[in-house]
């Protein structure tokens, strides 16, 4: 036999395996995968999540919905429309109440102090909801449209 002929002969056999390879490693390859989200549109759910430890502002957006801060924030809106006539004090409240929810509560103490500077209000409240009376501490701002929102909110520690 030819030495050429054996060479050729075992070229083809190891292009053949590697080809025989490289398909399998191809076809097992699709059989797993890893998957990842990669963006979500949902508003509804706090981007601060925790593993087994809620934190104040988890648990703030789990009792105080989003109806909820609406609310709270049309009742917020007369103050930075310049009526200071309604502020709360050590004797009087701003109630609040969602007919949607069945939740309410006071706003107790309000501070103007970044009113000028940044727009922004901070408040305390109380919010009666099913998870019971719970004290919360919050900042209200207005956006871009000058509509008053609730920009963040979390559970009181005393």
């Amino acid at each position: 036999m030819h030495p050429c002929i054996s060479y050729f002969a075992r070229k083809a056999k190891l292009q053949t395996s590697w080809v025989v390879a490289l398909m399998l490693s191809v076809a097992l390859s699709g059989c797993s995968g890893v998957s990842m989200p990669m963006g979500s549109d949902d508003m509804e759910t706090p981007l601060v999540l925790t593993g087994s430890i809620p934190s104040a502002s988890d648990v703030a957006f789990s009792d105080v919905g989003v109806g909820d801060r609406t609310v709270i924030a049309q009742a917020l809106t007369p103050v930075f429309q310049g009526d200071t006539s309604n502020l709360p004090t050590e004797e009087n409240s701003l109630r609040w109440t969602n007919p949607s929810s069945g939740n309410s509560g006071n706003i107790r103490k309000l501070s103007l102090d970044g009113l000028a500077d940044t727009g922004c209000v901070n408040f305390q409240t109380t919010a009666n909801t099913i998870a019971g009376i719970r004290l919360y501490n919050g900042t209200a701002c207005r956006d871009l449209s000058q509509r008053v929102q609730i920009t963040s909110l979390s559970m009181s520690e005393a």
